[in-house]
């Protein structure tokens, strides 16, 4: 069990950065088969609704890389978690945008 607490002391502030990743690429993902597959059908409703969980595992990971920094004795860990802290709110800022899309834009724009 202590193996387990170590590795995850040791992402914990990798935390933001990686799932923020992971998270917006399926975000992305999502509302582009949506248009690309069928743009006629497809309704901002399920788009809307992947990107509000988008932001909130964002804002998740974001907080826990947040809270990893107090506790670190080594500087660069702390960097790191400030660094993707800062990630995630920029991962934030990039769903909130696709979601604007959603509802300014027709569906089958361009």
């Amino acid at each position: 069990m202590t193996r387990a607490r170590e590795v995850a002391e040791a992402f914990a502030p990798w935390t933001g950065l990686v799932t923020g990743v992971v998270v917006t690429g399926i975000v992305h993902q999502f509302g582009s088969d949506g248009v690309f597959n069928d743009c006629r059908a497809v309704s901002p409703g399920p788009l809307l609704i992947v990107g509000v969980l988008g932001i909130i595992a964002c804002a998740l990971s974001g907080f826990a890389s947040w809270r990893s920094t107090s506790g670190l004795a080594n500087e660069a860990s702390r960097v790191i978690g400030i660094v993707s802290t800062g990630m995630s709110i920029l991962f934030i800022f990039a769903i909130v945008l696709a979601m604007v899309a959603v509802l300014v834009l027709p569906p089958c724009f361009g």
